[in-house]
């Protein structure tokens, strides 16, 4: 077993109470224990591959130390390694940007709109706009990742807007929503509507290529250099590498599971950090996009797919919201691999 991407919760505790929130309420808060943390990484310290580390939570800038030692035992693996951060960056320091920018951690964060939508959808939108201004200032580039619902679906727009302000804003990506914890009980964040989301994407991408015209380094929306790598026949074999059994997620008590959208759910348990099931972690077959006209779309022979997680616990009714997402990109995608024409030259 040879892991290429470990993701660590350092902790189930959070500051925010999502509207959508997958881990759903934990009865019992619990911080990672750091024989957990160190027992982790003896079971990624073989391999002759790069290793990506996601640190993730519950809120990992909750627990700094940890975040620490993170980067003590990565410096001592001896294989490439690359440490990144998701945070909803409202307890961002200046002290822990100074950090990040010193040990190249990669930062994403959760952005699921402008204010108004932030606030309403995850709370404390006037705190992650400070720490988004921390990192600005700190110069440390960041990316945003959006969840995809019915609520923020038309202001997708107004999050290009919102980051054009950021010189270390690099990118934004786009997860569709999963059914999972507090989505499958609460009536705020639904699935968006498919016709809905296609008009939407197009103005984001109109907006996106527009903003991109006065910037030095452009803002990348992730799901359009996948779609853009397909067209031009470069498409990945495998949505993620969870499907390829390339993947472990660690809970904060060390128990194991393929990836973080499978996190806590008993199913897809696959032992512990003191005693792993290796044949857990053989990868998540589940069935990719299929089955919905593919045979007439342009990116039916190197089609990005969708996350396996997402497929399982959504279910085949909402199986077709990554093809709408990735049909919409199509004709920006196609814009791009247009040859530039240099100046003075026919068109």
């Amino acid at each position: 077993m040879q892991i290429d991407y470990l993701i660590l919760a350092l902790t189930n505790r959070c500051n925010l109470e999502c509207a959508y929130c997958y881990n759903g309420k934990s009865r019992q808060k619990t911080d990672m224990d750091p024989d957990v943390l160190a027992r982790a990484f003896a079971l990624v310290a073989s391999g002759d591959r790069p290793l990506q580390i996601q640190l993730t939570g519950g809120e990992p800038t909750l627990v700094p130390e940890l975040i620490e030692q993170v980067v003590g035992l990565a410096s001592g693996l001896g294989r490439p390694v690359s440490l990144a951060i998701q945070t909803n960056a409202t307890c961002l320091t200046p002290e822990l940007v100074d950090f990040f920018r010193n040990y190249s951690i990669q930062v994403g964060v959760s952005l699921d709109g402008p204010p108004g939508i932030q606030e309403k959808i995850r709370g404390k939108a006037a705190d992650t706009l400070a720490g988004l201004k921390l990192l600005e200032n700190g110069g440390v580039p960041f990316r945003v990742t959006t969840v995809v619902t019915g609520e923020n679906t038309g202001h997708l727009e107004k999050l290009v807007l919102l980051l054009a302000g950021f010189g270390q804003a690099r990118g934004i990506g786009l997860d569709l929503l999963v059914g999972k914890g507090r989505a499958l009980t609460g009536n705020s964040c639904k699935n968006p509507d498919p016709r809905k989301l296609e008009k939407n994407l197009a103005a984001m991408a109109a907006t996106l290529e527009a903003v991109n015209r006065h910037r030095s380094r452009h803002l990348k929306l992730r799901e359009l250099d996948l779609v853009t790598a397909a067209l031009a026949g470069r498409g990945k074999k495998a949505f993620c590498l969870a499907a390829l059994g390339r993947s472990l997620a660690v809970d904060p008590r060390g128990r194991l599971y393929p990836c973080s959208q499978t996190m806590g759910d008993p199913a897809f348990e696959a032992g512990t950090v003191r005693q792993v099931q290796p044949q857990k972690l053989a990868g998540l077959k589940v069935k990719l996009i299929g089955g919905r006209n593919c045979h007439q779309c342009s990116l039916a022979a190197n089609c990005p797919g969708d996350c396996p997680g997402r497929i399982f616990y959504n279910g085949p009714d909402h199986s077709g919201l990554a093809c709408t997402m990735y049909r919409a990109l199509i004709p920006l995608a196609r814009k791009t691999l247009q040859p530039k024409v240099k100046q003075g030259e026919p068109t």
